[in-house]
């Protein structure tokens, strides 16, 4: 009876609201389905769904909201309270709700919550015979990792040796040994190392059995193993650093989570996202696993790869990318997204480009021009997509894989190939898979041309991996007036 009803109320929402997404009356039917089985359900959404899946989801919870805990991102959270629910109540539908970890939901409320509310009702046991909600949940392992990482600044150093007095000589030498270390060993100003977790032994040997209970530190001293890496970011302006403490695997950090509750999740990146690795890497079983839309039956993408393009490791290669970007953007009426990650290139490619067309260019602001052009990181795009003018074309300049510079990236790449794994098609590849479909996601059916400027397409034999999950597309084999 929960599917036909969540069936009958969609039909209705529908007559105020434009349906956009043809398979919303499917979804909605299998969502009322796990809801009412509690079944651990994944369902992949094709890429264009974008967000018209939402009142699929919300609707069986209107009409059914026992035990369930929906979980969202930051981006999620802002899309249900400021768009979706607003939508719901002018339909006349009722979502009943709890948000935050301030009140402890009855069974008869969905409890929303965000990543890192999920983390602190996780150690405080709240979480019992739930049925988790995810949507999106690609990024579930990077939201968590996000969630759960520490950090300890000046002050908590200075708070620890005041509240610990006795060991306050042992604790400053410590501090001024790391200290030395890190700015003998740091080149730039703002630098990032890695350090050994082995130096969190070390201070918990100090404290003995008076550890803290006070956070960041309870939490820091409890995580120390080979599982998390550490780090430190230098501000050598003020001589001081803050330290970070970050989860390998967040999945296996929370495995009695995922174990104990079912679970429900929304992808839009299928089964070769890191995090569903994780999950079958655990022998985590699926009861019902849907694919819905087919990724043939959306409009292809014109693409722009051509060939005999110079790899990222030769010397004309940014010269070559610069030219690439300028012929691209000549005569286009609407905004240009250029997306680079790393930071020293993406200001570099930005200054360029402001030499030849001005006030045009800007970075990383949602104030663009009708024919502006913005650099931004592909994470920056994936969150404030929704808040800017539709594109005209997408280049990336080069293949936006994890960065090795990163102590997360670096130590979780040693970690794999330490069990002899192949770190590249295992994690590196499905990362960068995954950010690069989430990238399009919003620009399919919109005639928005995407053009990628790295040799590596064409001259590795696993760009043809990244042209497969780009599919449908049309090549561009040249750039014609417009």
């Amino acid at each position: 009876m929960l599917a036909v009803n969540s069936h009958k109320h969609l039909k209705k929402y529908y007559q105020n609201n434009l349906a956009l997404w043809p398979h919303n009356l499917t979804l909605t039917r299998l969502i009322a389905r796990s809801l009412s089985r509690k079944d651990n359900t994944f369902i992949q959404l094709s890429s264009d769904s974008k967000n018209f899946w939402w009142p699929g989801l919300l609707i069986p919870l209107c009409l059914y909201n026992k035990n369930v805990v929906l979980i969202l991102s930051e981006r999620q959270y802002r899309l249900l309270f400021e768009v979706e629910l607003p939508k719901l109540r002018s339909s006349r539908l009722d979502f009943d709700y709890v948000e935050g970890i301030e009140l402890t939901p009855s069974d008869k409320k969905v409890w929303v919550l965000r990543y890192q509310d999920l983390v602190f009702a996780h150690e405080k046991d709240l979480l019992k015979n739930r049925q988790l909600i995810f949507p999106e949940s690609e990024f579930i392992s990077s939201e968590l990792r996000e969630s759960m990482s520490i950090k300890i600044t000046q002050k908590d150093w200075e708070d620890l040796i005041a509240s610990r007095s006795r060991f306050e000589v042992s604790l400053i030498e410590l501090h001024e040994r790391l200290t030395r270390d890190l700015f003998s060993h740091s080149v730039r100003s703002d630098a990032v190392i890695r350090i050994d977790h082995r130096e969190l032994l070390t201070l918990k040997e100090i404290l003995k059995d008076d550890l803290p209970s006070a956070m960041p530190w309870k939490r820091a001293l409890n995580a120390v193993n080979n599982e998390w890496v550490t780090w430190v970011k230098l501000d050598k302006r003020k001589l001081s650093w803050d330290w970070y403490v970050q989860p390998l695997f967040p999945l296996q950090t929370l495995s009695s989570l995922f174990s104990k509750n079912t679970l429900l999740m929304l992808t839009n990146s299928g089964q070769s996202d890191c995090f569903f690795l994780d999950l079958n890497s655990k022998k985590f079983t699926f009861t019902m696993k849907v694919n819905l839309g087919n990724k043939f039956d959306q409009e292809p993408i014109p693409l722009f790869v051509p060939k005999r393009q110079p790899l990222p490791n030769t010397s004309h290669f940014y010269r070559h990318i610069v030219r690439q970007c300028q012929r691209l953007i000549l005569g286009r009426p609407r905004p240009t997204i250029i997306l680079v990650d790393d930071l020293q290139l993406r200001l570099q490619i930005t200054s360029e480009l402001a030499g030849d067309f001005g006030l045009r260019v800007v970075h990383e602001t949602t104030d663009v021009e009708t024919n502006g052009i913005l650099c931004c990181s592909c994470h920056w795009w994936i969150v404030n997509q929704y808040n800017l003018p539709a594109p005209d074309q997408l280049i990336f300049p080069v293949i936006p894989f994890p960065s090795l510079e990163s102590p997360w990236v670096a130590a979780r790449v040693e970690m794999l190939k330490h069990q002899g794994c192949d770190w590249f098609r295992e994690f590196l590849l499905p990362e960068t898979l995954t950010i690069l479909l989430k990238s399009l996601a919003i620009i399919r059916g919109g005639d928005v041309r995407v053009a990628i400027l790295d040799g590596r397409m064409h001259y590795r034999s696993w760009g043809k991996l990244i042209f497969e999950a780009l599919e449908p597309w049309i090549a561009l084999e040249r750039l014609l007036p417009y």
